[in-house]
């Protein structure tokens, strides 16, 4: 139960589904109810539980702090925390598994998932704290604003059909996967494990945070695609333990997630993009490699 009711609190959290509930978002009512459950069911013990409220405290005083200096720091002490939630460098959490080492396909290598209550965690407080950022500042995240102001629902749709089939080729040329249709049994939890507690996490950080705090540093327009290159760049690096060849794709498919939030400054565009490439990849081709690799 504790894991359905944070996939509904990150649900709760963008911005077109702020519900407001005495003066407070539907969300934070979801995110108690589903720690006080996790603790119940035994997903997170007493020290993940004051860990997770220490947490929160930080967001809050990240947020609400008036004097620049010390919300920066907090802010970075914020982001740092969330990376290491993300990265289960906290314990205290146990994780519920989904498949543990399983062959998916017989030319693959063995596959394991985890619906991470961490990582969900660190998602979503990532996501409500880009979201209360751009709604304090009232302005769009780049000087590009104007095209981001005209951009049409086709423009996202193409550079999503783009990506998709740049990553999975470059993954095909390299040797990585094969072509290898098929629906394994947990389908279900991976497509919703996917997108709600891993896509939302490394987009908001990746994207919302890192890519937009490079926005604003690089200020002159026509150094403005600088801000997704390198953020691509540093998104490949963070798949190192796959090999060169992994990070390669891995950077193909940063440049397109990062070029899609340049475009339209909604991080939802670029968790549905970087979400569909991984789909594509599960259903189609080998996953997650294959075994040769």
């Amino acid at each position: 139960m504790a894991f359905y009711i944070l996939a509904l609190s990150i649900l709760c959290v963008f911005s077109r589904c702020n519900i407001l509930i005495i003066r407070q978002p539907l969300w934070h009512y979801l995110v108690a109810l589903s720690v006080v459950s996790a603790y119940a069911e035994g997903y997170i013990n007493l020290y993940a539980l004051l860990s997770t409220g220490l947490y929160v405290v930080l967001y809050y005083c990240a947020l609400n702090t008036k004097r620049a200096i010390i919300r920066t720091i907090l802010g970075t002490v914020f982001v740092i925390t969330s990376l290491a939630l993300a990265l289960h460098w906290v314990p205290g959490f146990s994780n519920l598994p989904i498949v543990i080492n399983e062959r998916i396909t017989s030319d693959a290598i063995t596959f394991t998932l985890y619906a991470n209550f961490d990582k969900a965690m660190a998602g979503l407080f990532l996501c409500a704290y880009f979201f209360s950022n751009l709604d304090s500042n009232k302005r769009p995240l780049k000087a590009d604003s104007n095209k981001a102001g005209q951009l049409n629902v086709k423009q996202p749709i193409l550079i999503v059909i783009a990506t998709v089939l740049a990553t999975l080729i470059a993954a095909l040329m390299l040797g990585l996967v094969s072509f290898n249709p098929k629906v394994p049994d947990f389908w279900l939890a991976f497509i919703a494990i996917n997108l709600l507690f891993t896509c939302v996490a490394e987009e908001a950080l990746f994207r919302g945070l890192l890519q937009t705090k490079l926005s604003q540093i690089i200020t002159p327009t026509r150094l403005a695609l600088l801000a997704p290159l390198i953020t691509a760049g540093i998104f490949a690096l963070a798949h190192f333990a796959g090999g060169i060849n992994y990070v390669l794709v891995s950077f193909i498919a940063g440049l397109g997630y990062g070029y899609i939030f340049y475009r339209t400054q909604r991080l939802e565009w670029a968790i549905l993009c970087h979400w569909l490439v991984n789909v594509c990849h599960f259903f189609l081709f080998t996953y997650p490699m294959l075994s040769k690799i």
